[in-house]
């Protein structure tokens, strides 16, 4: 139902967007479980769905139900034409960059991953390398769509400077493009494409080579604008603690996560140290996982949240994921596997945050 308060062009866009996230959600749906769903007349949902054909977004399948209302009646079903719509993925981590190609509802297409490297210049070059590897139509493209660590608003490690990517990236393909914390843009993707539910608060918990957070409230995404509180990465666990790449001492981050594990451990690789029978590496994991759910249980206290969506490289560790849930549950019994789990898309997070912040900007439509 359209929000109190706003104009019509505003309730116009939330409408159509409302009835695209529903055919995300759905895969297919009729013109009459959509106004039941959304509170909507019928007289409205046809207005809508008609915009929205008429733009491309949505086609009638070809298929119908049987309407039990009026016998012999049969409904039309609608979906997305999501499948000729395609984004350009850029997705930065601390220690890779990956390109992918997907449509807009997010169906991964092609994707290639390097070592990381901070040349601008390059990124640009090599996003056009990788196009050229795959087989579309350049008018399928709509948009590109940018994750990195860290926030947009500023720059964000190396010379990776926001703007400056987004102008080089805007002129080579003249596409529009955007950009976000890759660590909200995957709890986008999870609110378009996974199962989380968008009636109550979620606690998105990112731990891999960095840590990193993000809140959805009400199906939406925090933006740094609006809060800090959930930058859990950041939070200082030990005073004494070596410096952090945001300039602070002691950040979670410095202590528990996957690089500083490593470095801990005398280099032994993470994937090692999983494996590893040596007490004292266990002991390490093990102070490391309770260190984090302690993290984890106070910051969604203070969020409020009900929910804690878990995704990042740490987690393929299905014991550590396990550990923690196990851990957290101890503070606080409410979070138990029943509130705490890993998330639908944490296989898919190399590239499903790219893919969901450009089609949410230039397919779904903000509103």
């Amino acid at each position: 139902m359209a929000k109190q308060g706003i104009n019509p062009k505003q309730i116009k866009l939330y409408n159509d967007t409302a009835v695209l996230y529903l055919l995300s959600a759905e895969g297919t749906i009729s013109r009459k479980a959509i106004a039941s769903k959304l509170g909507l007349t019928a007289a409205a949902v046809t207005k809508i769905t008609k915009r929205l054909i008429d733009s491309g977004k949505i086609i009638e399948t070809g298929d119908f139900i049987q309407n039990s209302d009026r016998a012999g009646r049969r409904e039309v079903l609608l979906s997305l034409n999501g499948s000729n719509k395609l984004t350009l993925g850029i997705t930065a981590e601390l220690d890779s960059v990956t390109y992918s190609l997907c449509d807009v509802c997010g169906k991964l297409i092609n994707k290639k991953t390097y070592d990381f490297f901070d040349n601008t210049d390059l990124i640009v070059e090599r996003a056009a390398q990788f196009l050229n590897s795959c087989t579309y139509k350049p008018e399928q493209l709509i948009g590109v769509g940018v994750c990195v660590v860290g926030s947009v608003e500023k720059n964000v490690f190396g010379v990776w400077e926001n703007e400056e990517l987004i102008a080089k990236l805007e002129n080579k393909f003249k596409l529009p493009v955007a950009a976000e914390n890759n660590v909200k843009a995957y709890a986008l993707a999870e609110l378009i494409y996974g199962n989380v539910p968008d009636n109550s608060s979620v606690l998105f918990f990112k731990w891999g080579m960095g840590i990193g957070s993000a809140v959805a409230v009400s199906g939406e995404v925090v933006s740094d604008k609006d809060s800090t509180l959930s930058e859990i990465g950041h939070y200082i666990v030990d005073p004494r603690g070596k410096k952090c790449r945001c300039g602070r001492y002691g950040c979670l981050e410095t202590v528990a996560s996957a690089k500083a594990m490593n470095e801990e451990a005398g280099g032994m690789p993470f994937e090692e140290m999983v494996k590893s029978k040596d007490e004292d590496i266990i002991n390490l994991i093990d102070q490391k996982i309770n260190v984090v759910a302690l993290a984890l249980t106070n910051t969604a206290t203070i969020l409020n949240a009900k929910r804690i969506v878990l995704f990042g490289s740490i987690f393929e560790s299905k014991s550590i994921e396990e550990k923690l849930i196990r851990q957290c549950g101890r503070y606080i019994a409410d979070f138990n596997s029943s509130a705490i789990a890993k998330g639908s898309l944490a296989d898919k997070s190399s590239y499903i945050g790219a893919a969901a912040v450009s089609a949410q900007r230039f397919f779904f439509g903000n509103y």
